[in-house]
């Protein structure tokens, strides 16, 4: 699987198991009300 991120935008190229695998630990890994941009901000920078 590939991800691909900047500050703007995050791309996930794989087998759809991989894409939700994914989404999911990074689902779990952040807080509870925490958006996708507050994600890339905090991994980008």
């Amino acid at each position: 699987m590939r991800r691909d991120m900047n500050e703007n935008q995050l791309r996930l190229t794989g087998k759809a198991w991989e894409i939700r695998h994914t989404l999911r630990k990074l689902a779990n890994s952040g807080q509870k009300q925490a958006t996708l941009s507050d994600y890339l901000k905090k991994k980008t920078t």
